[in-house]
């Protein structure tokens, strides 16, 4: 999982098809769709990582 939109792992249920009603929420503090504390973990990561970059702007 590399990015927001990559399912955490076999267990999400936010694909292309099928994406999560509560996105934002589960990529912040997620998963929602199920708990396993490596998943949020990952999240976290990316969460991290997009607030150390400091080209990142939010319009």
């Amino acid at each position: 999982m590399e990015k927001f939109i990559d399912p955490c792992c076999e267990k999400c249920t936010h694909t292309k098809d099928t994406p999560c009603k509560d996105f934002v929420e589960c990529c912040l503090e997620g998963p929602i769709c199920h708990e396993n504390q490596e998943c949020a973990q990952k999240r976290k990561n990316i969460t991290e990582k997009v607030a150390l970059d400091e080209n990142f702007v939010i319009s």
